[in-house]
């Protein structure tokens, strides 16, 4: 597992047990990452759907649960414990891909889209605490989140070659796709019942400390008031906006742009699944790095990695389509080695900031920033491509190097002020 070391300080866990829970998150990650490029293919090959109409109707079941759960989802994960938050994750959605099957309207999408999504919202404000409740270092962390997140990258590398052959698929026999959704639902099944199994033996998430002690003081009564409080973890929030909207930027508008530039139809498609690939080769880079600098200043090398991709796609604009085709590699290249710094290090910041017992309320809020950033990246992101073609990877980059600017002086001040977020040492 490249070096996660898993578990830790606390009673032993059969190998059995930890092999499924690494079954269950490698589940989740690679099937989550193959419905997203996978569910227009569906709709519109599989179930006759308008491409416009699809997209509506899962835009307005995910912004609702966004709407509905993006804060309620911390609650639950804190009442509940990572773990039975994982197995209702999975539950939602094993019931609700079937249902896909007999979907005949916008409307019906919409709610089954909801159900979906407010699992994935389930699962992502445990996925700290999960992650937490089996490794014993901020090294072993920083592993493991690489790891997951090369995973999801792989899963999305799948289904961006699905979208790159959707051509051959056309004519391919509905039931081909309509095979999809129930066997996404057994997946989430079996990734459901692995996540309770371990659940049984693997201890909660372990209190933290921010004090020189080593334990961080709960807040006492857990709620959001303590999370609004805490102003470090808010700017560090608002500052990795910047990052999300980069990502969807990435994923949205780089095949649009480069078909504006005179790009082959291939190009686009190439490009993503290189960006896949090179992410999960760059994960031991990233944890490289992991060891020689601070967490937030990691964060800032993330910034800065990808506003200089940003730089180097902004400059495509001034090539011919050849010369776009040979020259995009290079700042792909550049912006996958900042995903998977940022990848490896995020959510371990998220974790070192969360008083005891509200480990699901810090993960649900930072959560924002990736929902936030998806409902409203596509718009925002559109309208600035549509003054230029360059103009959206310009405003992107400067908004980038401010954020860098934030994650310094974050870093900064917390050291001067001894209130840096308490990591755990890494092991020897």
């Amino acid at each position: 597992m490249g070096g996660v070391t898993i578990t830790g300080g606390r009673p032993a866990v059969s190998a059995g047990r930890n092999r499924g829970f690494m079954a269950a998150m490698v589940v989740d990650a690679v099937g989550s990452g193959v419905w997203i490029t996978f569910s227009l293919l569906y709709f519109v090959y599989g179930r006759g759907m308008e491409l416009t109409a699809a997209g509506s109707a899962l835009s307005a079941g995910s912004l609702t649960a966004l709407a509905v759960g993006g804060l309620a989802v911390g609650t639950i994960t804190d009442r509940l414990g990572p773990y039975l938050t994982a197995v209702l994750s999975c539950a939602c959605r094993a019931v609700a891909f079937p249902c896909y099957l007999l979907a005949d309207s916008m409307t019906a999408v919409a709610v089954i889209a909801f159900t979906v999504s407010f699992g994935d919202r389930l699962y992502w404000a445990a996925h700290g605490g999960l992650v937490d409740s089996v490794t014993s270092s901020e090294q072993a962390q920083r592993g493991l989140f690489a790891l997951l997140n090369s995973l999801r990258n792989v899963g999305l590398g799948v289904g961006a070659l699905a979208v790159a052959l959707a051509s051959s698929l056309q004519g391919a026999d509905t039931a081909l796709w309509n095979a999809i959704p129930p066997v996404n639902a057994a997946s989430f099944a079996v990734a459901g019942v692995l996540f309770g199994w371990v659940g049984r033996t693997h201890a909660p998430a372990r209190d933290r400390g921010t004090g020189r002690g080593g334990r961080r003081k709960s807040c006492g009564h857990a709620s959001y008031r303590g999370v609004l409080a805490n102003r470090g973890f808010l700017v560090f929030t608002g500052a990795t906006l910047t990052l999300t909207l980069s990502s969807v930027a990435f994923d949205s508008i780089l095949p649009v742009y480069l078909r504006s530039l005179d790009a082959p139809l291939w190009a686009p498609p190439a490009a993503y699944v290189l960006s896949c690939v090179a992410i999960p080769v760059f994960q031991p880079l990233a944890l490289r790095l992991g060891r020689r600098h601070a967490p937030l200043r990691l964060m800032s090398v993330a910034a800065v990695l990808v506003a200089a991709a940003f730089g180097g796609l902004a400059a495509l604009s001034l090539l011919d389509g050849r010369g776009v085709v040979i020259g995009v590699g290079v700042p792909v290249l550049v912006f996958s080695l900042g995903e998977a710094v940022f990848g490896a290090v995020a959510m371990t910041i998220v974790l070192a900031y969360t008083t005891s017992g509200e480990a699901g309320r810090y993960s649900a809020f930072y959560q924002l920033a990736w929902g936030l950033s998806g409902a409203l990246g596509p718009g925002v992101h559109t309208l600035l491509f549509s003054a230029s073609g360059s103009v959206p990877w310009l405003v992107l980059g400067c908004a980038l190097l401010v954020g860098a600017a934030v994650y310094l002086g974050l870093d900064r001040a917390a050291t001067a002020q001894d209130e840096a977020p308490h990591y755990r040492k890494a092991e020897a």
